[in-house]
Formats: C-alpha cells, sequence, structure tokens
C-alpha cells in the first residue's frame, strides 16, 4: 500500500508540474482540482481506514479534471475570445457595442499587424465602457 501511494504522489507530482509550461487557467485548475480532490479524497478514504491513499487518489483525479478544465478554457482564449469572458462577454459582443468611429479606430490600431479579432485590441477600459454602454447605465470612463 505505502509502494501505491508513493507512487500515486510522484504521479500527481509529475502531473502538476508538467501543467506549469500550460496557461494560467490550466495551472489554476490543476491546483484547484488538486486541493479538493485530496480533500474530498481524504474524507472518503478516512472512512474506509485510507485516509492517505484516499488524499492521494482524490488530489491526482482533481488535479487532472481541474487542469483539463482550464485547458479547455486556455484553448477558448487561444481561438481569439471564441469563449466568453469573465463579465460573460464574447468577441462579437464587443464588436456589436462599438460605434462606427470606435471600430475605424481598432482597424487603425490593427494595421501591421496580424491580428483577426479586433477585439483583442480593446483595452480594459474600453471594455468596461462598453460593458457600461451595454447596462445602458454609468458614466463611461474617461469621457
Amino acid at each position: 500500500m505505502k509502494t501505491s501511494v508513493s507512487l500515486l504522489s510522484a504521479l500527481t507530482l509529475s502531473t502538476l508540474l508538467a501543467g506549469c509550461e500550460s496557461g494560467p487557467n490550466a495551472q489554476r485548475g490543476a491546483a484547484t482540482g488538486a486541493v479538493a480532490g485530496a480533500i474530498i479524497g481524504g474524507i472518503i478514504g478516512h472512512q474506509s481506514g485510507e485516509g492517505v491513499a484516499g488524499a492521494a487518489i482524490g488530489a491526482a483525479a482533481g488535479g487532472l479534471a481541474g487542469g483539463a478544465y482550464g485547458q479547455q478554457r486556455d484553448e477558448s482564449a487561444r481561438r481569439g475570445g471564441q469563449g466568453r469572458d469573465s463579465y460573460g462577454y464574447t468577441s462579437s459582443d464587443y464588436l456589436a457595442l462599438l460605434t462606427p468611429e470606435e471600430r475605424e479606430t481598432l482597424r487603425n490600431r490593427a494595421q501591421g499587424t496580424s491580428v483577426v479579432d479586433l477585439a483583442t485590441l480593446l483595452t480594459a477600459q474600453e471594455r468596461e465602457n462598453l460593458r457600461n454602454r451595454a447596462s445602458g447605465g454609468g458614466k463611461e470612463i474617461g469621457r
């Protein structure tokens, strides 16, 4: 049993370290999943008298699941924002909120670059202003 626990611990550690080259969501997901898995696995394992083994198995399973979920979010972000940001907006949502003049400004920013998705050129302040515009309330920052 000690060998199994050691093997699982080494596997968990190598899995987490291998995730260091992935994006921030994969790293955060793996770490969060490993901690949650270890806690839940430890509780379940403790009920059967194998708390350490349960924690190790839970950490490995949670780390893999959390890392996979985070990797999926990173891939979505790399595809040009096809997914939603933390506020629930897509790139298309931001572009739809732009005035023709603002859209032209983004096109000018994109000249000479390989940027395909103009929404990636919006600053954080500009995105916040567009969200305020969409909600119909609040004064736009910097205006």
